[in-house]
């Protein structure tokens, strides 16, 4: 429980907050979650309008963050990969989110190193520059050279960083309780909890570094990808000091082909990189903007700040084939299992609407050459389907899904022309066949298999049902039969025809799979081909015989 003189701060502070939000036109808000109490008493009976468009509330949602402090711009940063809290225009506008703060004094950065190290920073480093390169709500960066010679950053955190968080997490519970019964879809005090944690590993440096070393050991066979090194010698919770790369940030690069490097292969290469830590590693850089990504003077691609990283857990691999395998087909039901199967939370009411949705959105790109999708605008129709059903995913697959986005477009920076669906096409075929496809293409196979002989051994009971209405005269249903033997006989022929072209289709797909995937069973491939032609031959010469008579 809060004593009373935190709970009289909170709601001083939750006061001045509902007058930054009525300052940046959003106090609709507080007016829908019934907040009106926190307004003085003449404003308490005011009418506020929505924006016209949501990219204009995304924008005012992103600028007001950016007012109300660090605190809330760390919570920017965490809705964003909430696609069922917020809308996609809201997603993308907080990328947008500028964590900048003007820089500490020298002397208190040097007091935060020495009472770290418990030990004078000259003992420590050979030289530290005291004009930060970087300084932002949490920390600010410096350049420093060990005493060993290596050139090295040292990432700094702001001794009242940890109280401040505290303190508006504190008021973060209390705003959530307050708005707890208006908001039903979604537990938000849980959703604090949720921030709360994950603001709190953001406070331990130590935690960067293990994700840094994770990555590097990843890509220690890979020439073109630069990992730093981390010193941890001289790392604690409140420092962490890391391997200085020269080089220059993507961002700053107006055109990358003037450095003399071949753009085009390296942001496939870039792209491929990405699939690894996906698809092979299970671990993936989630922050991969353009300002953490340098070009150093020999073409590498060197990673900055590991702070967002993903998971990709080892049981998860085999569900995320499956949901490939369920959009190359554009299988709306298997989707919708898959997603389920990776911890997607749908609820039971909205599965059938979200189905419905989710084929419109399938069929928009149904026939389309890879080249022409583009998966920013695909990124975001997933995004609003999550959004419009408050379907919630894991936090690690919702990093994941903006964490191709932005991969695409830091690609497209160095090569307009970049698709990653050309590029990933070929490496993602590379490892479902060695490594997953063999074993569930056949299990694809038996499924379909299953359900048509499930249909087979149906058949000859609706033919029945057919002749029993038939002769009991039930078969006439608005219309009056003429020739009814005709029909009858039209009937089994058709139905035999049927079922003949389901086993030939069967036997065309499994001979196909064996062939491709059997290293053993060459010969039974090649028979059950065979066994189709003459299948299929048959089929022609009885519908040649059927026209002529």
């Amino acid at each position: 429980m809060l004593d009373k003189g935190r709970r009289r701060r909170n709601i001083k502070r939750l006061v001045q907050i509902c007058e930054i939000v009525i300052k940046h036109r959003l106090g609709f808000f507080i007016e829908e979650y019934g907040l009106n109490r926190l307004l003085p008493s003449a404003r308490r009976g005011e009418k506020f309008e929505k924006p016209p468009r949501m990219e204009i509330l995304a924008e005012r949602v992103r600028l007001l963050l950016e007012d109300l402090g660090p605190t809330f711009i760390k919570i920017g940063q965490l809705l964003s990969v909430r696609p069922d809290l917020v809308p996609p225009e809201v997603i993308f506008e907080l990328e947008k989110l500028q964590d900048q703060a003007p820089p500490l004094d020298f002397e208190v950065i040097k007091g935060v190193i020495e009472r770290e190290f418990r030990k004078g920073i000259d003992d420590v480093f050979q030289h530290f520059d005291p004009v930060p390169i970087a300084s932002a709500s949490i920390g600010q960066v410096h350049l420093a050279t060990l005493k060993d010679g290596h050139e090295v950053v040292v990432k700094v955190q702001r001794p009242e960083a940890k109280k401040v968080i505290e303190s508006d997490l504190d008021l973060l519970f209390v705003l959530a309780n307050m708005v707890k019964e208006k908001i039903r879809f979604v537990d938000i005090v849980g959703v604090v909890q949720e921030f709360s944690d994950s603001l709190h590993r953001e406070l331990d440096y130590r935690v960067e570094g293990r994700h840094a070393d994770r990555l590097r050991f990843n890509f220690r066979g890979d020439p073109l990808i630069k990992i730093p090194i981390v010193f941890w010698n001289y790392t604690t919770q409140q420092v962490l000091t890391m391997e200085y790369i020269e080089g220059t940030k993507i961002s700053d690069m107006a055109t990358p082909e003037m450095l003399g490097i071949d753009t085009i292969a390296l942001a496939e290469h870039g792209a491929k990189a990405f699939m690894k830590q996906v698809l092979v590693d299970g671990f993936f850089h989630a922050d991969l903007h353009p300002s953490n990504i340098f070009i150093t003077p020999d073409g590498k691609i060197a990673y900055l700040d590991f702070g967002m990283a993903g998971e990709i857990k080892e049981e998860a691999k085999e569900p995320m084939v499956r949901l490939q395998f369920a959009l190359m087909r554009r299988d709306a039901d298997g989707i919708a299992r898959q997603a389920q199967n990776l911890g997607a939370e749908i609820s039971p009411d909205k599965v059938s609407e979200m189905k419905e949705d989710l084929r419109k959105i399938l069929d928009r790109y149904y026939g389309k050459a890879l080249g022409e999708m583009k998966v920013d605008i695909i990124g975001r129709e997933f995004l609003g389907l999550l959004y419009r059903h408050h379907i919630r995913i894991p936090k690690d697959y919702a990093l994941l899904a903006k964490a191709l986005i932005t991969v695409e477009g830091v690609a497209k920076h160095l090569y307009p022309q970049f698709n990653i669906f050309e590029t990933a096409k070929p490496y993602l075929s590379t490892v479902l066949k060695e490594k997953y496809a063999p074993r569930i293409a056949l299990e694809e196979v038996r499924e379909e298999l299953k359900t048509y002989f499930l249909y087979l051994l149906d058949y000859p009971k609706q033919v029945h049902d057919i002749l029993s209405q038939a002769r009991t005269g039930e078969f006439q249903i608005k219309y009056r039969h003429i020739g009814l033997e005709g029909l009858i006989s039209k009937i089994e022929t058709v139905s035999n025809r049927l079922a003949v072209s389901l086993v030939l289709i069967a036997l065309i797909v499994s001979s196909s799979l064996i062939v491709v995937f059997g290293s053993k069973g060459l010969w039974l491939g090649i028979a059950g081909f065979v066994l189709a032609g003459i299948l299929f031959l048959w089929l022609l010469l009885s519908m040649a015989g059927s026209r002529r008579s």
